[in-house]
């Protein structure tokens, strides 16, 4: 399942090694920031995942802290960056057998494997799940909970709590939303990105529609689909960085003192956004930015948090040991996005009780040393599959050359 995406269309989701593909492999030319960037954000989205959610500040009452929603922007972050590595001149049919199957695909596969394992799992340690049948939790995982409710009532948010110890789906929806924020970016982006300004009001226009939706209707949609405007918006944020080259310039540029003026305007400007325009960042119970034109506040703090992010990751590249950290964890990012939840869950299954109101039972430090070692947990793991890998597509090699399916 894993490989399949890691071979084929892995860099369609920012998780895998884009700057790689796009630069023949060279690691001379490779965008080495784009890694650890991607590990720098991974490890925010676990940290989010496993610990600050866990701990109140999930944006249910109130707004999250300054901290969530910095962290939080490396996950819109991923958006731009898929966006980045857009290749103009293929067909929209082309483009969704490439990009948009193979994401769906993953989907389903990791959710219904993941699930069941976790399930028989919690059955083989003595959990009783009688209240919890598996072709619910999966169905729940796969096309949402609370459907066609009112995101607005207690009800919505009483029941879109995990469902059961066994659900692990709490960061698969980014796979759906991007996957339909696909559809409506390969239809538009190439007429659109002719001219940075009709872009730029394409842009709006997207981010509008979300933001009027959740504003006036709010009704939970299969998929969350009222969230594909918004996605298609930051598809063309990365389209339009990647027409100036923008990651090669950050890259490159942090002798000069442009890089710096920039660095300190992009700081000043996160800084306001937190402070002027403090956003919810809880996508699952429909709740981004604030105020009536919410989506527009909370992508304006995302970039600007996330344009901050990847100045630091510039300079963490000059540090070694941190460096060839986020570096591994930025090549390894589709594992550490896809199992953080399960290996999590599976680590302390035995010895705390998973309850159904949350996902992750535990205080800020020892769930921050979960994180910590659910990540090393799976880069392990990651690494030993490299090196059996070899072996095991043999066995499914024809002629020397596996087969795409």
């Amino acid at each position: 399942m894993v490989e399949v995406l890691n071979r084929k269309e892995v860099h369609t989701i920012a998780m895998t090694d884009a700057a790689s593909a796009e630069s023949g492999g060279s690691d001379s030319k490779r965008l080495k920031i784009l890694d650890v960037y991607k590990g720098m954000a991974i490890m925010g989205v676990i940290i989010t995942h496993l610990v600050l959610i866990q701990n109140g500040t999930d944006g249910k009452e109130g707004d999250p802290s300054a901290l969530v929603q910095f962290m939080f922007s490396g996950l819109i972050m991923f958006m731009v960056v898929s966006g980045y590595f857009y290749k103009p001149g293929k067909s929209y049919l082309e483009n969704v057998k490439k990009r948009i199957v193979p994401l769906v695909v993953i989907y389903v596969a990791a959710i219904v494997v993941l699930s069941t394992i976790m399930y028989v799992y919690l059955l083989a340690v003595g959990y009783d799940l009688s209240d919890y049948s598996l072709p619910e939790l999966l169905f729940k995982s796969l096309f949402g909970k609370c459907l066609f409710m009112d995101e607005t009532t207690p009800e919505f948010i009483e029941n879109m709590a995990p469902f059961g110890p066994a659900d692990i789906s709490i960061m698969m929806y980014y796979l759906m939303i991007l996957s339909l924020g696909y559809l409506i970016f390969f239809a538009i982006a190439d007429r659109v990105l002719k001219d940075w300004r009709v872009a730029v009001v394409t842009i709006l226009i997207l981010l509008g529609i979300t933001s009027l939706y959740m504003e006036f209707i709010h009704i939970h949609l299969p998929l969350m689909a009222y969230y594909a405007p918004m996605v298609a918006g930051f598809l063309l944020v990365g389209a339009l960085l990647a027409k100036v080259d923008f990651a090669r310039l950050l890259q490159e540029g942090y002798r000069t003192k442009k890089f710096w003026m920039i660095f300190g305007i992009a700081v000043v400007a996160a800084a306001l956004c937190l402070i002027l325009f403090p956003a919810q960042t809880d996508i699952v119970w429909g709740r981004v930015g604030t105020g009536p034109f919410r989506v527009y506040t909370f992508a304006a703090t995302s970039l600007s948090c996330g344009i901050v992010q990847m100045y630091v990751a510039v300079l963490f590249m000059k540090i070694p040991g941190i460096y060839h950290l986020f570096n591994d964890m930025g090549k390894n990012v589709l594992y550490l996005f896809l199992l953080h939840m399960f290996i999590a869950k599976m680590i302390i299954a035995p010895f705390v009780e998973l309850p159904v109101n949350k996902y992750i039972p535990l205080e800020f430090m020892p769930a921050l040393a979960l994180a910590f070692g659910t990540i090393a947990v799976i880069l392990v793991l990651s690494h030993i599959y490299t090196r059996i890998k070899p072996d095991i597509v043999a066995k499914i090699c024809k002629k020397g050359k596996a087969s795409e399916e």
